[in-house]
């Protein structure tokens, strides 16, 4: 018999506020903002900080996914400068052997001879400009670029000859660059004393140098292969900080490198002798920060250096943050919203029971009975008489004149919402019965008002019976709670856009109540725990017996830190059952905290879950695809140093036509392979990669080939000789076979029989035969050693008239 609204219609009867407008105690005037403001504020504060959190843990992540990329490069550029100066040095002493015994005028006199075997040296180098010697005054004696040396030049202020001039000389000396004063060119040398000559002994030990001059242009290009980022920067720093090869900044007659700046942490590194380093600097990279790495090479005063701008890593962080920010901050802002909306509804309902207070001090009886049911508008119901009478502030409730009223019980029941009559009725009809026996009624319920308007009532009252047990009045009061309501009615909506927000990022949440000696979890929780969705609560026995074994140890220390420093941030495992019964691994990070309720002094840890079994896997999957991608570069670099040893060709010309055709059949190989992410390669790709320079176009030009067979996926270990052996019978062909001439064609079929892999290279309509050549070349060789050195193949060649046939063969195990 009572009634609520968060607004009042303008035809509706004055307030008791208005009713009684004496002026209020400042004690009993309308709460000011104050406390409602931590709402809003907690609102905004809690996600911020929980974004903030967030942010702070990806930063981590990305800066030590970082550190480590660079920490691996610095490793990597330290592996490749180690093997390429070792090989240079080993060079300078081959120069050194070739000239043992060997005087100052001996040198001269042989100096052509000695420059032609020198020439013949540096081919072998692959990155090296020069070798040259120099006589203990710094004269050159003898050079593989120039003949005769300029013997009045004088090369003793050069670093590497001061260098080894000292009494404590070291084996080896790595120059600074400098800029070659024959060529122009921008080098640096590794020099090495000359030992054992024809010269009269010096006083001093003394008695020149072998040097080998190398462009940190073309060791840039092999760094450059080593990148991790197209944004990162590696270098090979001398030890004092003056660069020999970087990535970026090089121009073939540019400037010697620059040092180190004198402030830069690499030389406290460098100083101490450490063997790696890594810190951040503002100098590596024209002012920008950036991440550095350095790692000394074993057996030179050099050391690897790898570089990552600090943009670079922001970039990557914001790639990740970008995300959770689309989705923190509009729930934020939908946060403060509500929290607005509620602290307006709870300062409307403040001031409402201000005025009621008010008007209750008038009546000592309705005070009283305030004062024990919370009442804000009171009635006395008379069941001999069948009269209620109404307070104003009823009336008011109820939507009318606020003035005291007289009513029937009709009155009232007419104003019940038509869902709530039959209900509310009996429920008052059921308390006021001689057969219950009740003292006290309560119920809520819902009126409409005569504007129409909807309010939820909260009716109390004391039932007054006589001796004989027969109710004879009901004395109560009822409250407005519709604000209440409306208050329980967003905070369940703003719990349920929390649950809703944490089950699309897969945020499982929990609390551990002491009392209850049990976790209370979110359908999601009990979803990621692979636990029924109908259980309200779960024992800590049964989650903790889904962690994974290795993992229980973890899970025990960070119950210990819990309890300890109040939070957790781990990541760990479980073993989750599958809908077909067995046990599935999932990786899931935890983040919890302990906290104490206001209205307990129990403390109650509360925390949230979710699944990075992916990201786990993709981390393990990148670490496997690094090491997989290093080891078949080492081999493909091994190959090509093979082809180079091996190969033999009239001219640099016919040597680098050769070498790029076998090198491009390589790379192309490794393309294919890679696109199989170096698992296999098909069959029928490998050839048509092969051939593909010499197959008839659109236009009708190029040569006719036929390609048959089922399809069949070649292994690593296969593809690689294969290919090569496929790009010698092609390179034969257009030398010397079908593919010579215009009229000439090729047919190549494949197929499998028991445990072995069977293709035939027919060749027809080109020159003709005259039998098996009178010796075999450098490509027949290599198909020999490729093919059937390393897979076990077979290799069968006929120069019948038709044309030249070739049958291979080789096991299945290497498909």
């Amino acid at each position: 018999m009572l009634n609520s609204g968060n607004s009042r219609p303008a035809n509706r009867p004055r307030a008791a506020a208005d009713m009684y407008p004496h002026t209020l105690p400042e004690s009993e005037a309308p709460p000011r903002y104050g406390k409602s403001l931590l709402l809003p504020a907690a609102a905004v504060f809690v996600p911020s900080f929980i974004l903030a959190v967030v942010g702070w843990l990806n930063w981590n992540n990305v800066w030590n996914d970082a550190k480590t990329d660079m920490e691996r490069s610095a490793m990597s550029v330290a592996e490749y400068g180690k093997r390429t100066l070792q090989s240079y040095s080993v060079a300078a002493g081959r120069v050194n052997d070739r000239l043992r015994g060997m005087s100052d005028a001996d040198i001269h006199e042989d100096e052509r001879s000695l420059h032609d075997d020198l020439f013949a040296m540096l081919g072998e180098l692959s990155q090296s400009d020069l070798v040259y010697v120099i006589d203990r005054d710094g004269h050159p004696l003898l050079a593989s670029n120039l003949y005769p040396v300029p013997k009045e030049s004088s090369l003793a202020d050069r670093d590497y000859f001061q260098e080894l001039l000292r009494p404590d000389r070291p084996d080896v000396v790595i120059s600074k660059t400098f800029v070659g004063r024959f060529d122009g060119r921008l080098l640096f040398s590794v020099a090495r004393p000359r030992m054992n000559t024809g010269n009269p002994a010096p006083a001093d030990g003394f008695d020149g140098v072998v040097a080998v001059s190398v462009s940190p242009l073309v060791l840039a290009d092999g760094l450059r292969a080593l990148l991790s980022a197209p944004t990162d920067r590696l270098a090979l720093v001398r030890s004092d900080g003056w660069g020999i090869s970087t990535t970026s900044g090089l121009v073939d007659a540019g400037q010697p490198l620059t040092r180190i700046a004198p402030e830069s942490p690499f030389h406290t590194f460098a100083t101490r002798g450490a063997a790696k380093g890594t810190y951040t600097s503002d100098t590596a990279m024209s002012g920008a920060s950036a991440l550095v790495a350095m790692q000394k090479i074993e057996g030179f005063p050099i050391y690897a250096v790898s570089v990552r701008p600090g943009t670079e890593i922001a970039a990557r962080w914001w790639g990740i943050m970008s995300t959770q920010l689309l989705v923190g901050i509009p729930a934020i802002i939908g946060l403060l919203l509500l929290s607005l909306q509620v602290m307006r509804d709870q300062r409307q309902l403040a001031a409402s029971n201000v005025a009621l207070k008010r008007y209750n001090d008038l009546s000592i009886s309705r005070l009283a009975r305030a004062q024990r049911f919370g009442l804000v508008g009171t009635f006395e119901f008379d069941m001999r008489s069948g009269v209620s009478r109404r307070s104003p502030e009823y009336m008011a409730i109820h939507g009318l004149p606020a003035v005291a009223t007289i009513e029937s019980h009709d009155d009232w029941a007419n104003r019940l919402h038509p869902d709530d009559r039959q209900r509310a009725s009996n429920e008052l009809s059921t308390v006021l019965s001689d057969t219950s026996g009740a003292t006290e009624y309560a119920q809520t319920y819902r009126i409409i008002t005569s504007a129409g308007e909807v309010r939820w009532i909260a009716a109390r009252g004391e039932v007054m019976r006589d001796a004989g047990g027969h109710a004879y009045m009901l004395l109560g009061a009822h409250v407005d709670v519709t604000p209440l309501r409306k208050t329980e009615l967003a905070l369940a909506e703003s719990d349920a856009r929390l649950r809703l927000a944490q089950e699309a990022v897969g945020i499982g949440a929990w609390e551990w109540v002491q009392a209850l000696q049990s976790l209370i979890c979110s359908p999601k929780m009990l979803d990621i725990w692979g636990l029924p969705a109908d259980t309200a609560t779960v024992s800590l026995r049964t989650v903790l017996a889904r962690v994974h074994p290795d993992d229980r140890t973890l899970m025990r220390d960070m119950m210990r830190q819990l309890r300890g420093t109040q939070t957790i941030n781990r990541d760990f495992r479980i073993e989750r059952p599958t809908a077909k019964g067995d046990l599935e691994t999932v990786w899931l990070a935890m983040r919890a905290h302990v906290v104490t309720p206001l209205e307990s002094l129990d403390p109650r840890a509360m925390g949230v879950v979710y699944d990075i079994t992916q990201r786990k896997r993709s981390e393990e999957l990148t670490t496997l695809m690094a090491h997989e991608v290093e080891h078949r570069a080492k081999n493909a670099l091994a190959v090509v140093s093979s082809l180079l040893r091996m190969t033999k060709a009239d001219s640099a010309d016919q040597l680098a036509r050769v070498m790029e055709g076998r090198v491009n059949a390589l790379s192309a190989t490794m393309g294919l392979l890679g696109k199989g992410r170096w698992q296999d390669a098909g069959l029928r790709d490998i050839i048509e990669s092969e051939l593909k320079p010499f197959t008839k176009s659109d236009a009708g030009d190029g040569h006719e080939m036929t390609l048959s067979g089922p399809p069949i996926r070649v292994s690593v270990e296969t593809a690689q000789p294969l290919a090569m052996a496929l790009h010698e019978l092609a390179t034969n062909a257009v030398k010397y076979g079908a593919l010579s001439v215009p009229t000439g064609s090729l047919d190549i079929a494949w197929r499998t029989e028991g445990d072995r892999i069977y293709l035939s290279w027919q060749e027809s309509g080109g020159p003709p035969l005259c039998g098996v050549p009178p010796k075999s070349g450098f490509g027949s060789r290599l198909i020999a050693m490729l093919f059937e050195g390393q897979i076990q193949g077979e290799i069968e060649r006929r120069w019948e008239p038709p044309g030249f046939l070739c049958l291979m063969s080789w096991p299945t195990r290497h498909v």
